[in-house]
C-alpha cells in the first residue's frame, strides 16, 4: 500500500529551465562583460547554479552566486510555469487519500517566486535546501517521509535527476524518473529508475500499483513508446521484481 509521494520541485513539477538559464547568463555576462553562448549555458542548466558559472569560465563563481544570482533569479521567476497536467495528478493523489510532499535542492526564499499557486495548498510539507543535508544524500527524503509519518517501503519519490534517484534510492523509496523535466529516459533508466514516466498523469497509476508497464523507454532502442497512460521500466530496473512494480523497491535546479 502507498501512503505517500514525493515530489522533487524543478523539472517535475515547474518547468524552470528557462529561468535557470537566463539567471545564469545575467550572472555569468555581470561578471564577464560578455553574454555567454545560449546553447553552453542550457547544457549545464542541470548543473549547480556555482558549479555552472564555473564550466562557464568564471574565476570566482561562489561569489558571482553569492553577489548576483537571487537577483537574477527573481528577475527571470515569470519565465517559469507549473508542468502541465501536474497539478491534476497531484488532485488525483489526494482524492486517493495519499500525503504528498516536495523534496527539493531550492533554497525556500526561492520557491515563494514561482507562483506554484494550488500546489501549495496540495503539499503536506516542504523539505528544502535549508532544512537537511541536500540530495543526494537520503537526509531530505528521510526528513519528508518523518513528516508525512510514512515508512520508506510505502513511498515513492518522483524525481527527474541521477541524484533523485540516488537519493531516493539510499532512503529505501521507490523513485519513479520523470522523464519531462531535466535529464531523459534513457538518462534515467541508466540510473536505475525503478520506472520511467513520460507523463505526469502516469503518476496516480505507478502510486496504486495499477500501471501497465512495458520494458524499455520511451525512444528506446530496445523497445517502442509507451503507450500514453502507461509506464515504462527497464529490464534492469526490473530485477526479479514481478513486472507490474506491485512488489519491491531499490535501494540545483532540482
Amino acid at each position: 500500500m502507498i501512503g505517500a509521494v514525493l515530489f522533487d520541485l524543478d523539472g517535475v513539477i515547474v518547468d524552470s529551465r528557462a529561468l535557470v538559464a537566463a539567471a545564469l547568463s545575467d550572472v555569468a555576462t555581470n561578471v564577464l562583460g560578455r553574454r555567454p553562448d545560449h546553447r553552453a549555458v542550457a547544457e549545464l542548466i542541470h548543473l549547480p547554479p556555482v558549479q555552472a558559472l564555473g564550466i562557464l569560465g568564471l574565476t570566482d563563481p561562489v561569489g558571482a552566486f553569492d553577489d548576483g544570482f537571487d537577483l537574477a533569479y527573481a528577475a527571470h521567476a515569470a519565465n517559469a510555469a507549473l508542468v502541465p497536467g501536474i497539478v491534476r495528478a497531484m488532485r488525483r493523489l489526494r482524492m486517493n487519500g495519499m500525503r504528498q510532499a516536495v523534496v527539493t535542492l531550492q533554497r525556500r526564499h526561492r520557491i515563494a517566486l514561482l507562483g506554484l499557486g494550488v500546489v501549495t495548498t496540495l503539499m503536506d510539507t516542504f523539505v528544502t535546501f535549508e532544512d537537511a543535508k541536500p540530495k543526494p544524500a537520503p537526509d531530505p527524503v528521510l526528513a519528508a517521509l518523518f513528516r508525512l509519518n510514512v515508512p520508506p517501503h510505502e513511498a515513492w519519490f518522483v524525481g527527474d535527476t541521477v541524484t533523485d534517484i540516488v537519493a531516493g534510492h539510499a532512503a529505501g523509496v521507490r523513485v519513479a524518473g520523470a522523464a519531462w523535466g531535466y535529464s531523459s529516459a534513457e538518462v534515467l533508466e541508466q540510473a536505475g529508475a525503478d520506472v520511467v514516466l513520460t507523463d505526469p498523469a502516469q503518476i496516480e497509476a505507478v502510486a496504486l500499483e495499477q500501471a501497465i508497464v512495458t520494458v524499455g523507454y520511451a525512444g528506446s532502442a530496445s523497445g517502442s513508446a509507451a503507450p500514453p497512460g502507461t509506464a515504462s521500466v527497464s529490464s534492469g530496473a526490473i530485477g526479479n521484481r514481478d513486472r507490474t512494480t506491485r512488489d519491491g523497491h531499490g535501494g540545483a535546479a532540482s
